[in-house]
């Protein structure tokens, strides 16, 4: 399996309220439901690997790969997945993007990917993309595009939804959009990435 690298640590106090004193209530974000795909420790390096169960991100699409009755296979747009890894030097999150395009397209190490969020903010994330390989399921390139998320927006997903993404290709701009039930099953599998790290629910 390959390591992803990510970014964040988070300290979390909880100081004791006098029981003589009236008490504010505060709400504390819900738990997520729960369902990962791995949480585990590198037996060599100690590293801790917790990644999130897939979520398909877009519409439908053809591919190009043509079935018996002379259609065309049809396939998501895109897939997502949310991780974190942590060992004695590095602690970050990583949102990682397979997309399938029609052809080749050219892409470096930026900040070309950009979210939309549901409060309109948008934020561009640094993607270590790949160069595209050929999947003989679709005769479609399988992109992916693993970016760094800085703990900040880490928490600001928590509470956000993701109505948009765009990939920003050398003379190409690929926008993403995320339907609400996408939308919500990414929230859910960041959240869930998040309490197994033990870094959410942030309690007051």
């Amino acid at each position: 399996m390959r390591k992803l690298l990510l970014l964040g640590i988070l300290v979390l106090l909880l100081q004791p309220l006098s029981a003589q004193k009236k008490t504010k209530v505060l709400k504390v974000p819900e738990k997520a439901k729960c369902e990962l795909a791995a949480d585990e420790v590198d037996a060599f390096d100690s590293t801790r690997t917790i990644i999130s169960k897939t979520v398909n991100i877009g519409y439908q699409i053809p591919s190009q790969f043509l079935l018996e009755d002379g259609t065309n296979k049809i396939i998501e747009e895109g897939k997502a997945i949310f991780s974190y890894t942590e060992n004695d030097s590095i602690n970050c999150f990583l949102l990682t993007l397979a997309m399938a395009e029609h052809t080749y397209y050219s892409i470096e190490p930026e900040y070309n990917v950009l979210l939309l969020l549901s409060d309109q903010r948008v934020f561009g994330l640094y993607n270590v993309p790949d160069k595209g390989t050929f999947d003989k399921k679709t005769n479609m390139r399988i992109y992916q595009h693993t970016c760094i998320v800085p703990l900040d927006l880490f928490y600001a997903l928590t509470h956000q939804k993701i109505e948009r993404i765009r990939i920003e290709y050398k003379g190409y701009k690929k926008t993403l959009e995320i339907l609400p039930e996408q939308q919500n099953a990414i929230r859910e599998a960041i959240r869930c990435v998040g309490e197994a790290a033990q870094l959410y629910p942030v309690k007051p």
